[in-house]
C-alpha cells in the first residue's frame, strides 16, 4: 500500500552568532529575543510529530513553533562541527592556512578538530534512517541549514533549488513523499517560508 507523507525541514531561528556571520556548528547559543518574538507571531505548519537537533537554538525554535508537541531530540540532526573555526567569522579566519585549505577542498578536508563531510553525511544518514521509521504523515524536522542542504544533495538528486546556501531562519523545505514499506520516494521538494499570522488570529 502506497502512503503519502509530508516532511517540513525547518532551519532554527537566528542567534547572535548567526547575526555576526560566525561559524556556529556545535556551539550552543540561544535564539535572539527578537527572533523568539517573531516566531511567536508566526504560523507554523500543522504536523503530527516533531524531530529536532538537541542544540538550544533548534530546541527553542521547536518549542515556540510547536508548543503542544513532545520533541524527539537527537544529536544526529546537529549542524556540521566546525571545530576550531567555531565562533569566528571569515575575516578572523581568512589568513589562516588551515582555513584556506578547508575552503578549497571542503569535501576532503575537515576544519581543525571538526568533522569531515563524510562524517557529516554519515550522521545525516543515521538521522534519516530513524525518521523513516515513523508512521506519522506530517512531520517537522527542526535542524540547521547545512543539514538541510546536505540532505537535499544526498536524497533528492534532481532538485532544482538554487538557494540552498541561503535558507531563511525558521523556514526551509517542504518535501512530499510516497512511501511503501521501508521505501520513501520524494515526489516534490519546494520552499516552505514561515508565514505570519493574520491580524486578529
Amino acid at each position: 500500500m502506497v502512503e503519502q507523507c509530508v516532511i517540513y525541514f525547518i532551519r532554527h531561528g537566528m542567534t547572535e552568532g548567526n547575526r555576526l556571520k560566525q561559524y556556529t556548528g556545535w556551539s550552543n547559543p540561544c535564539i535572539l529575543p527578537s527572533e523568539r518574538f517573531r516566531l511567536k507571531h508566526a504560523s507554523a505548519p500543522v504536523v503530527d510529530e516533531v524531530w529536532c537537533s538537541d542544540l538550544k537554538r533548534a530546541v527553542e525554535t521547536s518549542n515556540v513553533l510547536f508548543p503542544d508537541h513532545m520533541l524527539r531530540q537527537t544529536w544526529t540532526l546537529r549542524e556540521m562541527c566546525f571545530g576550531d573555526f567555531e565562533g569566528k567569522d571569515y575575516n578572523e579566519l581568512k589568513e589562516q592556512p588551515e582555513y584556506r585549505y578547508w575552503l578549497n577542498d571542503m569535501k576532503e578536508r575537515a576544519p581543525v578538530n571538526g568533522e569531515t563531510m563524510d562524517d557529516f553525511h554519515n550522521r545525516i544518514q543515521q538521522a534519516w534512517k530513524k525518521i523513516k521509521q515513523t508512521k506519522r504523515k506530517r512531520i517537522a524536522v527542526v535542524t540547521h541549514s547545512g543539514w538541510i542542504r546536505e540532505w537535499c544533495h544526498l536524497y533528492v538528486k534532481d532538485h532544482k533549488l538554487n538557494n540552498l546556501w541561503h535558507i531563511p531562519y525558521a523556514a526551509g523545505m517542504k518535501a512530499s513523499f510516497q512511501r511503501k514499506g521501508g521505501e520513501w520516494h520524494c515526489t516534490l521538494l519546494q520552499e516552505a517560508p514561515l508565514m505570519e499570522k493574520k491580524t486578529g488570529y
